[in-house]
């Protein structure tokens, strides 16, 4: 890198760890699987090659897809994370169980279902695909497709239809099977088969494979019936089981390897074995260093002044866990209303005082008191089948057509409430511009029973302008003021009252735009999780001066001249390009939103949310801009999480500019143009993110883009897009490296959400890869041209940093410091911000990267 005179930097990297030390992993000989994580069963299914119940186990073609998690043998693939309920190994096939598949007794909304293109599994011959509820305009109608078997498949479909769940989808039992369909795919039933529903415009399917009784369908076997290839059993692994053994791999070559009882690993059998064997060599990694500060005309690195906060606990699992409002089955509720019960909320007006949130105390009483009873709050408050669009499957028959923002269960802090049945639970509650309602239910939210509703409570004034949030325009000196009013433009008139603080202020216009339900692309974002999002306004704050403190409020001219108007806030401008001061940067992804009551246990969800969201308020006064890359809110579909996010963060970026980048949960979903043709998006198929937060880039739906900041120039990719070379991103970035003038930008920064670099997460290496896969082969050589100083991504929910590093080999040997050029990329993931913390594999890294004390591999692991 060039080197800027006189100009100390600190970047502050937000790395949410268990303790704020750090040290270096040295490389060691190690073993791969370690004691106890090879097992003969998996719950009740026994597990034989080429099937393991951890990493290490089994053949490593099957790791990817076949894992043992918590007692429940789970098949993994681009759509979704899926129970097997049995295998046959003489005919080699498995029975996957969807659990959003419908059946004949419950019938719902299905997601979709695809096989990845290079797994060792096809769908077997018997295995029937039924589309239910379709469009008429669907085109597996179409008659010059012929994708349907109008022969038995009618047969089938007028079982199926004659089944009383086809209600859960909004049709009548025995309705007219035109809406039906046994699908013959053109793709063919082999891997890469993928059953896309909502490019098929359908809203569920079933998987059945075996009829039993043909003419009941109560009695068919519902299920996804997979083949896999079992060419990989060899005389070598036969010999290891002969020996009381179990087959699997070792060594980042994933070479052969017999697991013994005893946890030693072998070459080929367990007879007289009592030695640790490992199948290869450690990467060529050399040295591994700490990252920090440039001074005068030498970088000194000493570890970023690293901001270590959260106190969440190491968890095995990659997934940060089920969305906690996904659990509560609205489709299922029922009425079971009981004069004798009541619930109550006070205060009843809100927000008197200018207040956006408040806490209310909400008492309750239940003739007959349950531990499954739970409390949830609604808003709008009418929340009954009446307000259900037409379309919506739920108006049929169920009490609700849409999910609560939050619940708590009754017991939550009334140890006694089962013996009394009286209590008390107090929430928080933010201006979200409509009323508010509490409901009392019983019978868990897997099976609601409404028991009470409350009084309505309210903010005054809901629809006044709220939750401003800042952003770096598409030059230096703009700052962009995002925010959320309840007001269209056919109400009132918005705009900004700016000006440098204690002088004259002056006034800019806003844009404004919203969206509807027909933008999002699936459930539950268009179904039960929809909440409309009011009007998003953005305003441009021109000709800034650099680092001068201007001051702001929000402001709405309504038609007949009244003015309504925000709180008064400030912030200080960017520096110029090169300019030579102290410029403090915070980066870090998957943050997530949390709830200070406590409700619907997003402590297990998001556990580390609200101390990261406490500390940088805390400590504001040392923070200039900051930068969240990625998995901003896992709102997954529920859009009114994106309101309560905005108020969480409003400290922050009401006063710093508050920068994103775009992760898995906010862009993708199949059939839409993003890169991974998965659901964990929840149906946003990026909408909220794109229109919630302003972003300076060319396209905002790309969401890729450049911006400046005194002496760094950061290039943000967007990793749910291809990025690889010759695609129009691989240009953008090229463009963005290759424009900055190092003289007076020293300083060249990466960001992405997926790791484009190097990290030692398990799924990573399950996948045989220290990497998103192709995520380093064609950027990599970017970076080596270019420079880049350091590249920082998310989606790992833990922290490393690597040295600088180009192909695999440090290229400093220093640990702790350097002076001079890097002659390489400096990686760091930064993803643990809110999300349950990911589990580094215990594999040897050979000295390229540094972890936290609490979750280095592979000696210290917790277990």
């Amino acid at each position: 890198m060039s080197l800027a005179p006189s100009a100390w930097l600190f970047i502050n990297i937000l790395l949410l760890l268990l303790r704020s030390s750090v040290h270096s992993v040295y490389a060691t000989s190690h073993t791969i699987p370690i004691n106890g994580t090879c097992d003969d069963k998996c719950g009740n299914v026994p597990i034989k090659f080429p099937f393991g119940t951890g990493f290490g186990c089994g053949h490593p073609d099957f790791a990817r897809y076949i894992k043992c998690s918590s007692g429940t043998l789970q098949f993994s693939t681009g759509t979704g994370i899926y129970t097997i309920s049995s295998i046959d190994y003489p005919s080699s096939t498995i029975i996957v169980a969807d659990p959003l598949m419908s059946t004949c007794s419950s019938m719902q909304n299905s997601g979709s279902f695809s096989l990845d293109r290079a797994s060792p599994f096809t769908i077997t011959a018997d295995d029937i695909f039924v589309l239910l509820g379709c469009s008429t305009t669907s085109p597996v109608f179409d008659i010059d497709e012929d994708l349907c078997d109008t022969g038995s498949g009618s047969r089938i479909c007028r079982g199926l239809y004659s089944c009383k769940g086809v209600t859960g989808i909004g049709l009548p039992q025995n309705a007219p099977s035109s809406t039906c369909c046994v699908y013959d795919s053109p793709v063919g039933l082999g891997s890469g088969y993928a059953l896309d529903l909502p490019k098929l415009q359908c809203s569920s399917y079933t998987s059945i494979y075996g009829f039993g009784d043909e003419g009941d369908p109560m009695k068919w076997k519902f299920g996804i019936s997979l083949q896999y290839n079992n060419s990989y059993y060899t005389d070598t692994c036969k010999d290891c089981e002969a020996s009381g053994g179990l087959c699997g791999f070792a060594g980042l070559d994933q070479s052969f390897a017999c697991i013994c009882r005893n946890g030693v690993n072998t070459s080929n059998n367990c007879l007289g074995r009592g030695y640790a064997w490992s199948g290869t060599q450690g990467l060529k990694f050399q040295k591994k260093t700490i990252l920090g500060v440039v001074g005068m005309r030498r970088l000194i690195m000493f570890c970023l002044a690293f901001v270590l906060l959260v106190l969440a606990s190491i968890q095995e699992t990659m997934s940060h866990g089920v969305h906690p409002l996904s659990k509560v089955a609205v489709h299922k509720t029922t009425h079971a209303f009981d004069d004798r019960a009541y619930i109550k909320v006070s205060p009843i007006d809100l927000g008197l005082k200018g207040e956006t949130a408040e806490w209310v105390t909400v008492n309750f009483s239940s003739p007959n008191p349950s531990n499954d009873d739970w409390i949830a709050v609604f808003s709008p408050a009418n929340f009954s089948a009446a307000t259900c669009p037409e379309d919506n499957r739920f108006v049929l028959s169920p009490l609700l057509c849409t999910a609560p923002l939050k619940y708590q269960y009754a017991n939550y802090t009334n140890p006694n409430y089962t013996k009394t049945g009286k209590a008390l639970l107090k929430f928080q509650l933010i201006k979200q511009r409509s009323d508010i309602s509490f409901a009392l239910f019983t019978g868990g939210i897997s099976n609601p029973k409404l028991v009470a509703v409350s009084n309505k409570v309210a903010f005054v004034n809901p629809n006044a302008p709220i939750y401003p949030r800042l952003a770096q325009g598409k030059v230096w000196n703009e700052m962009t003021v995002t925010w959320t009013s309840g007001y269209g433009i056919d109400e009132a008139e918005p705009f900004v009252e700016w000006g440098p603080k204690g002088e004259d202020q002056v006034r800019s216009l806003a844009g404004t735009l919203t969206f509807d339900r027909n933008t999002m692309c699936g459930a539950p974002a268009r179904t039960v999780g929809w909440r409309d999002p009011g009007y998003i306004h953005t305003s441009f704050l021109k000709e800034l001066w650099p680092n001068k403190e201007y001051a702001y409020k929000l402001g709405h001219r309504l038609f007949n001249g009244t003015y309504i108007w925000s709180h008064v806030y400030q912030f200080r401008a960017s520096p110029y390009p090169g300019q030579n001061s102290l410029q403090r940067v915070i980066i870090f992804g998957d943050m997530g939103k949390g709830e200070a009551d406590g409700s619907f246990e997003y402590n297990d969800f998001l556990p580390g949310s609200l101390n990261t969201t406490n500390q940088l308020i805390e400590d504001l006064k040392n923070i200039d801009i900051v930068f969240h890359i990625g998995d901003i809110v896992y709102a997954l579909g529920y859009i009114a999480q994106w309101d309560q996010f905005t108020a969480q963060i409003e400290p922050i970026a009401s006063t710093k500019p508050y920068m994103l980048g775009s992760g898995n949960h906010e862009r993708d979903w199949p059939g839409t143009g993003s890169f991974y043709q998965n659901m964990d998006s929840g149906g946003e198929c990026g909408v909220l993110a794109e229109n919630m937060f302003y972003v300076p880039a060319a396209n905002r739906a790309n969401f890729w883009y450049s911006t400046d900041y005194g002496m760094f120039r950061f290039c943000i990719a967007h990793t749910e897009f291809d990025w690889r070379e010759g695609t129009e991103q691989y240009k953008f970035i090229e463009n963005c490296l290759a424009s900055v003038d190092r003289q007076r930008q020293p300083w060249l920064i990466f960001l992405a959400h997926r790791v484009l670099g190097y990290s030692s997460a398990g799924f990573y290496v399950a996948e045989g890869s220290f990497e998103e896969p192709m995520g380093r082969e064609d950027l990599e050589k970017l970076w080596q041209k270019y420079k880049v100083d350091i590249a920082v991504f998310g989606h790992v929910h833990n922290y490393e940093r690597s040295c600088p590093v180009y192909e695999n080999i440090c290229t400093r040997k220093e640990k702790n410091s350097y002076i001079g050029p890097l002659n390489g990329t400096i990686h760091v993931v930064a993803g643990g911000a809110g999300a349950r913390l990911h589990r580094y594999a215990a594999v040897n890294t050979t000295d390229i990267l540094t972890c936290s004390l609490d979750s280095c591999p592979p000696k210290t692991l917790p277990r």
